[in-house]
């Protein structure tokens, strides 16, 4: 049977670094794609340790799934949250939102209208327990949530590699080049598969604590199985700002997002943007205080299961558990169908939604302090660890790049620095009609205005109607460049800058403005204004109004 395998590695550095990363990898050399990883590390400096949390996409038949991950030491490991992951993303993701305003009086024709960070992580472990087969030692083994867990060390690479393919991890020989570092220095790895009553819909996020200093992520082994262009998103919780060492920083030029589309083009804009940088940049999309995510999962006294263990019937369990709010996820929905002996090809969805309405399962199989006891441990336990994790770190990074497996040749280590200020994930900027002279709003000149005191000028509505063209797809100039800045980061300090583009954004706009008044007859116009021959009123703007950099 063919088998895939997803290996996220954590691989280590001179002094100890924590590292995630993952990559789909199959037999015959054959990689599954990997479009994206999501990473999510808290540093406790004091204690010596950092926790890492990685989301685990895969699509494919169970007995197919594996996954191993090099560790630096001994690792302690647990579920993580998928609900944590989705918190993340909605808190911490840029905005990009433009304010549309009139100036004078339009009038209308038409249309506009998650303390020590750790938790019970379920395993049965047996780290005093070392049995040694053919190089390899099994240092832990058990379960956690729906993975059977083993903790290994290897004599070599070709050892491990033998090892897993005969327990039923089944990887491609090309890996032994890659694992081989870390097998020299005496890495632990973490073998996962799904465990035997569990399949490709049980997989949920797993989470590592172990002794480390820095996050890193060893993106060469990903290389093996990236798509182009892969997105990477790192979450740090940490003391301070974080920042990427081995890495250069990009500070993005935002004439080159699409606004009147919020931002759905960030990512193409901070992907050209690493490629300007060479290939190794990362973007701070947030560098903030963590109080926006506290209380966001749950609070104090929020999803107490006491209540729910003195239910007899399954049907009035589930409906307890909807009217408790858990937020619903195939995670939860899991965990539920865990709870009984369900009917054979019967849908999830279908039978959690009506019990009652299939003969063919034994309702004696429920069992509700079971069932509430799976709850705790695979959902509402990850969450309150996460609230853990929030309140017990001041700050969290949100750090965006994006590669392309011949640029995966540099591991991306990140480093605090106390001295670089905070990094909001608001975006805002004008977009202004210019209504005096009571014009119609569909025959307005406009401007939009960022937050570095750029002002852009707009032909229209009418006129870019007529032309058949968007408001970005006319300003598609202001995306020949896409790093406004790109420059050095460290632990200490503020950056070095390479190159700085700024003044020649600015003198980009003044040149755009100039062909905008003159594409609409007005290439003469003075200070106070003119009427242009095509019989718009351009607005009467101030050099100085054009060339304002906010402070």
């Amino acid at each position: 049977m063919s088998r895939t395998l997803l290996t996220m590695a954590l691989g280590l550095a001179i002094s100890p670094v924590a590292n995630a990363c993952g990559g789909f990898f199959c037999d015959q050399d054959e990689p599954v794609d990997q479009n994206a990883e999501r990473i999510v590390f808290a540093i406790d400096e004091a204690a010596g340790r950092v926790e890492s949390h990685v989301q685990i996409f895969y699509q494919g038949p169970s007995d197919d799934f594996a996954w191993v991950v090099p560790v630096p030491n001994n690792p302690e490991v647990f579920l993580s949250s998928t609900a944590m992951f989705d918190q993340l993303a909605q808190q911490l993701a840029p905005s990009f939102q433009l304010k549309i305003k009139e100036e004078g009086k339009c009038t209308y024709e038409n249309k506009w209208g998650r303390s020590e960070y750790s938790m019970d992580s379920g395993v049965v472990s047996s780290s005093d327990v070392a049995n040694e087969s053919d190089g390899v030692s099994v240092v832990q083994e058990g379960q956690v949530g729906p993975y059977d867990m083993v903790v290994l060390q290897a004599q070599s690479s070709a050892e491990l590699i033998a090892w897993l393919g005969d327990n039923g991890y089944d990887i491609p020989i090309s890996l032994d080049p890659l694992l081989a570092p870390y097998v020299a220095a005496d890495s632990y790895f973490l073998a996962l598969k799904l465990s035997k009553n569990s399949d490709s819909g049980d997989i949920e996020p797993i989470a590592f604590s172990y002794e480390g200093t820095q996050p890193s992520i060893p993106i060469q082994l990903t290389s093996v199985a990236a798509t182009p262009d892969m997105r990477l998103e790192a979450y740090v919780f940490a003391e301070n700002r974080t920042v990427p060492e081995s890495y250069l920083h990009v500070q993005i030029n935002e004439a080159a997002i699409d606004w009147w589309s919020a931002g759905s083009n960030y990512n193409d804009v901070i992907t050209k943007a690493a490629n300007e940088a060479g290939g190794h940049a990362f973007a701070t999309d947030y560098a903030g205080s963590t109080d926006l995510l506290q209380g966001s999962l749950l609070t104090e006294g929020q999803y107490e299961l006491d209540g729910l263990r003195s239910i007899s019937r399954f049907g009035d369990f589930i409906n307890e558990v909807q009217g408790m709010g858990l937020p619903a996820s195939g995670a939860l929905a899991n965990a539920l169908m865990s709870c009984v002996d369900a009917p054979a090809g019967v849908e999830a969805t279908a039978f959690l939604n009506c019990p009652d309405c299939y003969d063919n399962w034994d309702p004696s199989s429920f069992d509700a302090d079971t069932c509430a006891d799976i709850l705790d441990e695979t959902i509402v336990a990850p969450m309150r660890a996460a609230e853990e994790m929030f309140s017990a770190h001041p700050i969290v990074s949100r750090l965006t790049s994006s590669l392309s497996a011949a640029e995966m040749t540099v591991d991306p280590v990140f480093v605090q620095n106390p001295d670089m200020g905070q990094v909001s994930n608001q975006h805002n900027a004008d977009f202004i009609y210019d209504c005096n002279g009571k014009k119609r709003r569909n025959k307005a000149i406009r401007r939009l205005e960022l937050e570095d005191g750029r002002v852009i000028l707009l032909p229209s509505e009418l006129w870019l109607a007529e032309e058949g063209m968007t408001e970005f797809e006319f300003l598609a100039d202001f995306g020949e460049v896409n790093a406004q800045v790109i420059e050095e980061t460290s632990g200490s300090g503020n950056p070095n800058v390479l190159f700085d583009y700024t003044d020649n954004l600015f003198t980009q706009a003044d040149e755009h403005n100039d062909r905008v008044l003159g594409l609409l007859g007005c290439g003469g116009c003075s200070a106070t204004g003119s009427a242009p021959a095509s019989g718009f009123l351009l607005p009467l703007f101030a050099v100085g109004l054009l060339r304002r950099r906010r402070s």
